[in-house]
């Protein structure tokens, strides 16, 4: 019955929206070149992975500390830690396939979790990386902890951000977008108005969502794909989110493992916070006040120093 309700809800939004012309309705497709114009810079690399070419950065000099971002997200929403941590620290940072410039995977079968820890320590050769830290915010944190599961040796230290790890419901956008009604459509349409809500519902504070942060998570949704590819990992993860198994292997990870949490996060609420205390006792635990679903974007100064902190052995 609920999904009916969210189904009608759309279409009535729709027809509304149809009014607005193609771009307000996310039918649009943003060309390439301009996507890297707006949103990638002289630090902008690619490398090739099977057949795919991932957009990354490669920034700082120290110890390495790689960098996964969440759904509907960006490289993008680490900026604020790269321009605090890049002194000490050599950070990689990429668009995991289905988002930002890297876009969608010719193989659906990526946006499986196997799969994308394999992909991503595909990365890991070719950079030619033996130890390292990693980061992971959201979907980012559940590829990072499932990596770190199954090479360990490594993983020097891991920090997961308001991170997939535990069966639960699904954030409004993914369950709408992956209902195998609406699911059809989304691929080719996605309103700006959605967009804009769900950018709403990441951040605790919306006083800090300014209209250029909106842009940049429209526009990039916009590449030509990535719809479609955000509509593949949502129906992954409308899969997954049920699953009673998907949290086995928390309770053996083996690096350091420091863990972050915005209470007001509306994607994956606080109470998961719990969880991760209750699978991982030996880890260090910390929450922010007032954060929504992405601290690291919401609250850089507080969290960059409590990671640096972390990864430098004073926390």
């Amino acid at each position: 019955m609920l999904d009916m309700k969210k189904i009608i809800l759309f279409l009535l939004a729709f027809m509304i929206t149809a009014t607005m012309g193609c771009t307000h309705l996310g039918m649009t497709t943003i060309p390439m070149e301009r996507l890297k114009m707006k949103y990638a810079d002289q630090q902008s690399k690619i490398i090739q992975i099977d057949d795919m070419n991932i957009h990354y950065k490669d920034e700082g000099q120290g110890p390495v500390l790689i960098l996964l971002h969440g759904v509907c997200a960006s490289l993008h929403t680490w900026d604020g830690w790269v321009a605090r941590l890049k002194d000490h620290y050599r950070i990689i940072r990429l668009d995991i396939p289905g988002f930002g410039l890297t876009g969608p995977a010719s193989d659906k079968s990526y946006y499986n979790i196997d799969k994308a820890v394999h992909l991503f320590d595909q990365i890991v050769e070719e950079k030619k990386l033996d130890r390292f830290f990693i980061a992971g915010n959201s979907l980012g944190g559940y590829i990072a902890w499932k990596y770190a599961l199954q090479y360990p040796e490594k993983v020097e230290k891991l920090i997961l951000i308001d991170s997939v790890g535990f069966p639960q419901d699904m954030p409004g956008i993914i369950s709408l977008a992956s209902n195998p009604v609406i699911r059809p459509f989304a691929r080719y349409i996605m309103p700006r108005w959605m967009i804009d809500i769900s950018v709403n519902q990441v951040f605790g504070d919306r006083s800090k969502v300014t209209p250029e942060l909106k842009d940049r998570y429209f526009d990039l949704m916009m590449r030509e794909g990535n719809k479609g590819g955000a509509v593949d990992v949502f129906t992954e993860f409308r899969k997954q989110s049920k699953d009673k198994n998907l949290a086995a292997g928390i309770k053996d990870l083996k690096p350091p493992t420091l863990v972050m949490w915005g209470t007001k996060d509306q994607w994956i609420p606080f109470k998961y916070f719990e969880n991760w205390k209750k699978e991982l006792p030996m880890a260090k635990f910390i929450q922010y006040e007032g954060a929504g679903h992405t601290p690291m974007e919401e609250m850089p100064d507080e969290t960059a120093r409590d990671v640096d902190l972390f990864l430098s052995g004073k926390l």
